[in-house]
């Protein structure tokens, strides 16, 4: 590949979308979902529900109350309200990536591209610049879907950045504060965690999960980030130093208990973590793809490249009633 018509180029990049559409959506819906091996940055599908929806999903949770009684009444007696089912809705909402690419940054994407082929580090025959290029922006998106929308969204459809698609999972948990959702005793007043007491912070929260939640098997996550997780392993340390089944001071559970810590790189302002059962927090996508769609142009008078992509996503918290944290005043 010697030279580069824009034009042409466009239109390539169109077919080249259209042929891969499937495999383009599947990995932008999952955003940022791997995580990192060896780390607490989970996959997000290991601790999150993904939901497909193309609207409105509404996140149903069973509560049953006591159903026990006295027998040999000689009559039939039914508890009242035993059996709720309570409803919070989520819904996906509009996302899209507009770009202009000029002339001098096509050109210099084509030549770090050229680059790497002429180093051997690409096969254009089974890398083409079109996949370059799409995945490129790809990675972006997602990077910018998990990082600032996921958790730190709040949905403004006048916007234009990430933070303004939906409204993301800390958005949503003070929402729900606010509204009396989470009960009262579910919120547990700390001081601010720090390396001289995460511990005990930790600890006292722990102190307020029904034991259904606390022994179940495999069931509560602590959702926190590096900072939050970084107190720990120092407290820890200091006082604890090493115990025979912690050979180093990193801490991939709570002491005691089966709660794995999960560090999320979107969370770098959260003051306490969060604590909750798995598959409580979800991610939403549209499953049937009628939003979707994935279009380049070419200008001529400019000589540059327009990129366009829409689909849907969103978040939602299935039951309040199990989120767990520190409120430190």
């Amino acid at each position: 590949m010697d030279s580069l018509n824009l034009s042409d180029f466009a239109t390539s990049l169109t077919d080249f979308a259209r042929d891969n559409r499937l495999h383009i959506f599947a990995s932008l819906l999952i955003p940022g979902m791997a995580g990192i091996a060896g780390t607490p940055i989970w996959a997000i599908e290991d601790y999150m529900q993904l939901i497909p929806g193309n609207d409105e999903v509404v996140l149903t949770q069973l509560a049953v109350a006591n159903v026990l009684q006295p027998g040999n009444k000689g009559s039939f007696n039914p508890t009242q309200n035993a059996v709720k089912f309570k409803n919070r809705r989520a819904k996906v909402r509009p996302v899209k990536v507009d770009l202009e690419f000029t002339q001098p940054t096509i050109m210099k994407m084509y030549k770090s591209y050229m680059g790497q082929v002429t180093a051997k580090k690409i096969d254009p025959e089974t890398y083409p610049l079109e996949a370059y290029v799409i995945d490129a922006v790809i990675a972006k998106a997602k990077e910018n879907l998990r990082v600032i929308s996921l958790f730190n969204g709040v949905y403004n459809e006048n916007g234009n950045s990430p933070l303004d698609i939906f409204d993301g999972i800390l958005t949503q948990v003070t929402k729900a504060i606010a509204a009396g959702n989470v009960p009262a005793d579910n919120i547990v007043e700390v001081a601010p965690t720090t390396g001289e007491n995460a511990v005990a912070n930790h600890e006292k929260v722990i102190q307020e999960i029904p034991d259904a939640y606390f022994y179940g098997s495999d069931s509560l996550i602590c959702l926190t980030n590096r900072k939050l997780l970084s107190a720990y392993e120092t407290d820890y340390r200091k006082k604890f130093g090493t115990l025979p089944y912690n050979t180093s001071t990193e801490k991939a559970f709570i002491d005691g208990t089966n709660i794995p810590f999960v560090v999320e790189p979107g969370l770098s302002t959260l003051e306490e973590p969060i604590f909750t059962t798995k598959d409580n927090l979800c991610y939403l996508y549209d499953d049937e793809g009628k939003q979707d769609s994935l279009e380049f142009d070419y200008n001529k008078r400019d000589r540059s490249l327009a990129y366009m992509l829409d689909y849907q996503a969103g978040t939602g918290i299935g039951a309040a009633e199990l989120l767990w944290m520190g409120q430190s005043a």
